[in-house]
């Protein structure tokens, strides 16, 4: 009798046992039946502007619409002949394009991840269509190419009519911005178990020993998409005596696991230009800003020596994309609200719209809100955001939230506007966006089959 109820016993442990271990398999990789149980939880709780998307992959790059109109809805900007870069999802798919004041159509270049990274072996990112990714950070050569970050996945380039030219397999993200003397500034992410580096990084490696470590790198790339250099923003910031401020959250720090096991969130890398710098006491032409979203924290350093000659935490709040102005000040897309203004991966539109552009003096470190927080102003982007700032002191916003763009003078008022929408109910999102002069390309961009 005994040895029957020993043999269910074992027999229940390695049921239960092998269903756990597949189940842990499974939802790590995304495999059966973990991408069904989704669509069975979203429809239970999805509410009916997003219903019709439960299970399409397009829902990845939808946000409620907020009413603000379809396409170009202001057009009063001085430059009327510029050019507009927009990054994000069109025509049911990741696009860069170009396009008039006007709204029509320039150019655009179509970006699939299956396509520019064909084997699948060889992918960062595991995933069973290329619209569970989105690009975050871009640039357009005045030669017609356009370089993108798949956020997390991969970097590439492609010519006009977005063939590949090279690529860079490693977890890049956010920030793609042209470097002065040549080349790219490109966010990049180290992912490191802490049980088998254990030193790497403390208190964060002995601290998680079975969690995945998320470090964030600074990437020089050449013309060629060759790695340059690479740096770890972490270790920046301890080797200029900032572990304080790396862990000043309160964390609860066990040998167990460690609550944030993705370090900082670096989300955008800016260069000053050589034209700028002398409106820059306290730094010089081809010095880097960091904006590190999970520590409130924006640091100004020398890329050639890794020292920080300046940082400062707050006022600002889960903000994105410091800038330097012409003015001697950095501007700041300030988030200003936490992930709990999310539900579902949907901003709650019930939520204050608190999202500003901020402005800070390095010396004497006094803020100004220009845009934002006031009725005719009214910013909400709970995640990503990202700004320009133009020749004649305005800024060109893009409120990726409301798949928005907007350009402001230097009296903070609205000259030009486009929002994207998808349908009544749902815009699509944009990640960035750029004012390109008219004569902005050496050539006239020649017809491709697709544009």
């Amino acid at each position: 009798m005994f040895s029957k109820y020993l043999f269910f016993l074992s027999l229940s442990v390695l049921v239960f046992g092998g269903a756990f271990l597949f189940g842990a398999y499974a939802h790590r990789g995304d495999y059966f039946p973990i991408p069904q149980l989704r669509t069975v939880y979203h429809t239970l709780h999805s509410d009916s502007a997003i219903a019709d998307f439960v299970g399409d992959p397009r829902r990845h790059h939808l946000q409620p619409s907020r009413g603000q109109g379809s396409g170009v809805v202001t057009n009063k900007a001085a430059d009327s002949e510029a050019l507009i870069m927009l990054v994000g999802f069109f025509d049911d798919e990741n696009q860069v394009r170009v396009i008039h004041r006007d709204g029509s159509l320039k150019w655009k270049w179509s970006l699939n991840y299956f396509d520019h990274f064909p084997v699948a072996e060889t992918r960062v990112c595991d995933v069973e269509t290329p619209l569970r990714l989105d690009i975050h950070g871009a640039h357009i050569t005045p030669e017609g190419e356009v370089l993108a970050n798949y956020e997390y996945c991969g970097t590439v380039k492609v010519d006009r009519c977005s063939g590949l030219v090279w690529s860079i397999s490693k977890p890049t993200h956010h920030s793609l911005v042209k470097a002065e003397n040549g080349g790219y500034w490109i966010l990049g992410r180290h992912i490191w178990k802490a049980s088998e580096f254990p030193d790497r990084f403390p208190p964060f490696s002995t601290a998680a020993k079975n969690q995945d470590i998320l470090e964030d790198t600074l990437m020089r790339v050449s013309e060629d998409g060759e790695i340059i250099e690479e740096f770890s923003i972490p270790q920046l910031l301890v080797d200029n005596g900032m572990l304080p401020l790396l862990t000043a959250n309160g964390e609860n720090f066990t040998t167990k696991d460690v609550l944030r096991s993705e370090i900082v969130h670096a989300n955008q890398a800016n260069e000053l230009p050589a034209a700028m710098a002398d409106a820059f006491p306290l730094f010089e032409a081809g010095d880097i800003v960091i904006s590190m979203r999970q520590l409130n924290l924006v640091v100004v350093l020398d890329p050639e020596n890794r020292i920080i000659k300046w940082h400062q935490t707050g006022p600002w709040l889960r903000q994105h994309d410091a800038e330097f102005r012409p003015d001697g000040r950095l501007s700041i897309f300030n988030n200003n609200v936490f992930r709990t203004a999310y539900s579902r991966e949907r901003t709650r539109l019930d939520t204050p719209f608190k999202t500003n552009i901020i402005v800070v003096d390095p010396v004497t470190r006094t803020t100004e809100v220009v845009f934002g927080e006031q009725p005719d102003q009214k910013l909400l982007s709970v995640i990503r955001g990202q700004h320009q700032i133009v020749e004649s002191d305005g800024v060109l916003i893009t409120e990726f939230d409301a798949g928005r763009v907007l350009e402001i003078d230097r009296n903070g008022q609205v000259v030009w506007e486009y929002v994207n929408d998808f349908d009544e109910n749902n815009v699509g999102e944009i990640t960035n966006a750029a004012i390109l002069p008219l004569d902005y390309f050496k050539t006239e961009l020649a017809p491709c089959t697709d544009n």
